[in-house]
């Protein structure tokens, strides 16, 4: 089976952004793929059409988490949950859920201006 046309290789997929990386790194990823499918030699271009060095487009739990640092609230936070409680304060699971649910909203809002527009 060719990676371009198995279940993991999708535009804006979580793979995208190793595959799309031009550094040491994502050559290993590549060469890793092409231990499992069939690929061409060396790098080759993205059958989406996106660019080397691509990298995924911020979502809402990540502006979250920059509004936060930057006023200064995220870092006092966390280090005053850690010392209360001695538990990790749980952003990252926040960030992963605003995230997933600012895409959901996203894509119901452009399914709604297609409807609407």
């Amino acid at each position: 089976m060719r990676w371009f046309d198995s279940r993991f290789c999708r535009p804006g997929g979580p793979h995208c952004r190793r595959c799309r990386d031009a550094s040491e790194i994502g050559a290993w990823w590549r060469g890793e793929k092409r231990r499992h499918f069939r690929l061409p030699d060396g790098d080759w271009e993205c059958p989406r059409g996106l660019p080397w060095g691509w990298q995924p487009r911020p979502g809402l739990g990540d502006a979250v988490e920059w509004a936060l640092d930057k006023t200064g609230i995220g870092p006092v936070y966390k280090a005053v949950h850690r010392r209360l409680t001695g538990r990790p304060c749980g952003c990252a699971k926040r960030k992963a859920t605003l995230n997933r649910w600012g895409r959901r909203a996203y894509r119901l809002l452009r399914r709604a201006g297609r409807f609407f527009g």
